[in-house]
């Protein structure tokens, strides 16, 4: 019998061989094909993940990379041919400005005075126009004016100095920058930066195996870390897009965003983006970022400014800025400095001369860690409310730079006048708790120069200069007399104006007695008494004469935007208003009856120096030029012979106007007072509206009085202008008369309005002759 195994067909076993072989293959080719499909699938998302990287990379970095916070600075100074100069004042204003004397000022920062010349090498500074380069300025005063003015050698008209930056408004995160362009960096610190954390920046693409395994070498032979492993590009993506958790993920991120960015940029802009972006210390909350911002950290002046020591302790700083604090750890501090000082010397980017003086200096930190930010936290409230006024507010992180009528001079006299008067009258009488607040404009231009809120005068709180609306007592006065005079056909200075009892009965029946604050009535006085004595009944009387809603209408003209109820109290200052309010409308009146509105912002532009938005210049005549002299001379009797006279006798060689306000029961004490340039308004009162003993002249006065005594002042000259002529008035009857007539007086009055009476009282007797002087007038 056969055995069937052998009559199987011959491909059967073929067959079963080529079977297992096809198993074979199959299971190869499966894995080749499944790797190829995972590879596909992981290229693919991969792609679409550097896709997504790539769009988020650009979308930062070429759009807003980071909020950089507002800075707004104070009012630029301007010197112009012909102007009154004072050095000292000159010199004060520079050391604000962190500049520093100097035998030859021939770097920026520097200054110097020799006799009658001040030099100064100016910073580098967009006013506006373009930056302007740094300059030599030359200032040359003779009896006390300038009479020659140089730039880099030319004679000019005018020239500026920089603003003094008042603060900064930070981002809700807390990060401060102070953004720098590439070219405006030292060279000196790229240099230092690249030799110290990424030799190969201008030749990796990213990632650099070898600049890791040098660092580690280099690190293994110093005992220390004196070189980074990551690439300039890597911490950029780090600390631009990642968190810094240390995951795998992480750095896989990391890797993929620095090729996207050595792709997408050129090796420049890169490095400026890092040098803006690296973390170099923390302000309290507030963290340092960028080289610029640290100069001004460390060592309170530009970049541009500093030497090779304060170059190597900024560099010194990317590596652990708590680590090696300057203020907490000096010594670490100054270990790293002279280690990298060391590797510059090295490597050529120092001479031994300039490596020795380095090494051997002081670290040359400033004294005190805090910034001085928020110094002035009234202003800065102003300012924030014009910010967003104007719009701007949603800008504030866009790096924008604000430009006000800040003067740090005056904020800080008023501030000391505040402080210690408040001390004083505390001191001297039985009232606590008393409270003030202050405003000073520039009377050209409307701008607020200076605002105190209350008598914490660094402290953000409830500011009474903008908020606490208050009686304004006899403050009004002006508006009522001004509202007369515009009226030249029926009144002059010397109108008579009854002082007799008078009673007024309201609708509801209620009766109102006003009286004058020494309680007396004098019968009769020239209108120009009624003011600068600030007598009530004269004035009740004039302005129902006048009509409460040509005072009403008066008011607003001067520049007062709220409402006016028109009833009788409102001619004694039953009238709530803010210091900030009052300042308005008298600043149209010192201003000869040109209305200018305040404000605190004059300019605001981008970071790259476009403007923004500007304060428009307008010349409103809100009085006629005749009118306004007359209320200009009215009140600069008041300085001199009425309710403010103490001023005559503290500063004699000045001609100040003003006026005193008290609201009922001495609960508000007002002063309001300008010279030549500025308007001063001044209240003292308590916050729970208490009495407190202190009328305009006893209170608010003295605060005017003593920041005058620290700011000096600038007596007043206005010219009389065309259409008013000093007249001959008699008293009795307030008509103009001639010369021969007695109880007369002389005062300004509008041409039109002048009709010379030739009839009189009394005729004026002719002075005894020596004779009659010798045996007595004949019938006598």
């Amino acid at each position: 019998m056969k055995d069937k195994t052998l009559n199987k067909p011959k491909g059967f076993t073929k067959g079963k061989a080529s079977k297992q072989g096809g198993a074979k293959y199959g299971f190869s080719h499966w894995i080749t094909v499944t790797a190829i499909k995972l590879s596909v699938i992981f290229i693919a998302i991969i792609g679409i993940y550097g896709i997504y990287l790539d769009g988020k990379v650009t979308q930062t970095f070429e759009g807003q990379r980071w909020q950089v916070p507002a800075q707004v600075f104070g009012r630029v100074l301007t010197f112009d041919r012909d102007q009154q100069v004072d050095f000292a004042e000159i010199e004060k204003e520079l050391l604000m400005l962190n500049y520093q004397r100097s035998t030859n000022a021939e770097t920026p920062g520097r200054f110097t005075q020799k006799q009658n010349r001040f030099i100064i090498y100016r910073r580098p500074f967009d006013f506006g126009y373009g930056l302007e380069p740094a300059s030599k300025i030359i200032i040359e005063q003779r009896d006390g004016e300038v009479y020659r003015l140089t730039q880099d050698g030319e004679q000019v008209h005018e020239v500026k100095l920089e603003p003094i930056l008042i603060d900064r408004i930070l981002s809700a995160e807390g990060q401060d920058r102070v953004m720098l362009p590439l070219d405006q960096i030292p060279q000196q610190l790229i240099d230092a930066l690249l030799l110290i954390e990424d030799k190969d920046f201008y030749h990796h693409h990213g990632l650099s195996p070898t600049g890791i395994l040098r660092a580690f070498w280099k690190n293994l032979l110093a005992g220390e870390t004196v070189q980074g492993g990551s690439t300039l590009t890597q911490q950029l993506a780090k600390n631009m897009y990642l968190y810094r958790d240390k995951t795998i993920w992480r750095k896989v991120n990391e890797a993929l965003i620095s090729v996207i960015l050595e792709v997408r940029y050129s090796k420049d802009q890169i490095l400026e983006a890092y040098l803006n972006e690296v973390y170099l210390g923390q302000h309290y909350a507030n963290g340092i970022h960028g080289v610029g911002l640290a100069s001004e950290f460390y060592f309170g002046k530009p970049i541009n400014e500093l030497n090779n020591s304060e170059l190597a302790l900024i560099v010194a700083q990317i590596k652990g800025p708590s680590f090696y604090d300057p203020w907490r750890q000096p010594e670490r501090a100054s270990e790293r400095r002279d280690l990298i000082l060391r590797i510059m010397f090295e490597n050529h980017l120092l001479q031994e001369k300039a490596y020795q003086a380095a090494i051997t200096s002081e670290l040359n930190i400033r004294k005190n860690r805090r910034f001085k930010k928020q110094s002035y936290p009234a202003y800065m409230q102003l300012v924030r409310r014009e910010l967003k006024d104007i719009g701007a507010a949603g800008a504030l992180q866009s790096g924008i730079r604000v430009f006000t009528g800040f003067d740090i001079h005056r904020q800080k006299d008023a501030e000391n006048a505040v402080i210690e008067q408040l001390k004083k009258l505390e001191n001297g009488t039985d009232v606590a708790n008393l409270e003030a607040a202050m405003v000073i404009s520039d009377i050209r231009s409307g701008q607020i120069q200076a605002v105190v809120g209350g008598k914490e005068v660094k402290y953000l709180g409830f500011n009474r200069a903008l908020d606490a609306k208050r009686p304004i007592g006899s403050l009004i006065k002006p508006v009522v007399y001004i509202a007369a005079l515009e009226r030249s056909n029926k009144y002059s200075l010397a109108t008579p104006l009854a002082d007799k009892p008078i009673s007024l009965t309201s609708s509801k029946g209620k009766k109102w007695q006003p009286k004058n604050y020494d309680g007396k009535f004098r019968g009769q006085v020239p209108l120009i008494d009624g003011l600068v004595q600030s007598l009530n009944v004269p004035t009740v009387n004039l302005g129902l004469e006048v009509g409460l809603e040509n005072i009403k209408q008066t008011l607003n003209v001067l520049g007062h935007k709220g409402d006016v109820r028109k009833v009788p109290s409102i001619l004694l200052g039953s009238i709530n208003m803010s210091a900030f309010e009052v300042n308005q409308f008298y600043s149209t009146i010192a201003n000869g009856g040109l209305y200018n509105e305040a404000h605190a912002v004059v300019k605001i532009l981008s970071g790259d120096g476009e403007r923004l938005w500007a304060k428009e210049k307008l010349l409103d005549a809100r009085l006629s030029q005749q009118g306004a002299y007359l209320i200009d001379y009215a009140l600069t009797q008041v300085t001199s012979t009425g309710t403010a006279k103490s001023l005559s006798w503290k500063f004699p060689q000045q001609r100040l106007a003003g006026k005193t306000g008290t609201s009922n029961d001495l609960r508000d004490s007002w002063f309001v007072g300008f010279d030549q340039k500025s308007v001063v308004t001044s209240w003292i009162g308590r916050d729970d509206n208490k009495p407190m003993g202190l009328t305009g002249s006893s209170g608010a006065l003295t605060l005017f009085s003593n920041y005058l005594a620290a700011q000096g002042s600038n007596s007043r000259f206005d010219l009389i202008p065309d259409g008013i002529e000093f007249a001959t008035f008699e008293l009795a009857t307030g008509n103009v008369v001639l010369d021969d007539c007695a109880n007369v007086e002389q005062y300004p009055a509008i041409t039109s309005g002048i009709f010379i009476s030739e009839q009189c009282l009394e005729k004026r007797k002719d002075p005894p002759n020596w004779l009659e002087k010798l045996f007595g007038a004949e019938g006598e």
